[in-house]
């Protein structure tokens, strides 16, 4: 496996990333994609509560997205909600979402 590029490179990359999901976001707000690119940027950097709110959307639009249940319980589990945590893992795992 090669080693992770130094902190500066992996800022640089990341700004891209975000900013591509970001202009996806402007272009359509409903993308999905996007939506949950950056609702993973936020919970990787310590912003649950804005993860949230790109978790949430994407939910309202489409409760069966991959893998949206999860990224939901880490980001509830962030900001303390236990109980909300659970019941997106109990959903998670609802073949049905």
């Amino acid at each position: 496996m090669p080693p992770a590029p130094p902190a500066k490179d992996r800022s640089t990359i990341e700004n891209a990333y975000l900013k591509a999901a970001a202009s996806r976001l402007r272009e359509n707000p409903r993308d999905l994609d996007a939506l949950e690119a950056v609702g993973a940027y936020f919970l990787a950097h310590d912003k649950a509560d804005e993860a949230l709110e790109c978790f949430h959307r994407i939910t309202r639009i489409d409760s069966a997205y991959p893998g949206i249940w999860r990224l939901k319980a880490k980001a509830f589990e962030a900001v303390g909600d236990r109980e909300s945590a659970d019941q997106c893992r109990r959903r998670g795992a609802d073949r049905r979402s």
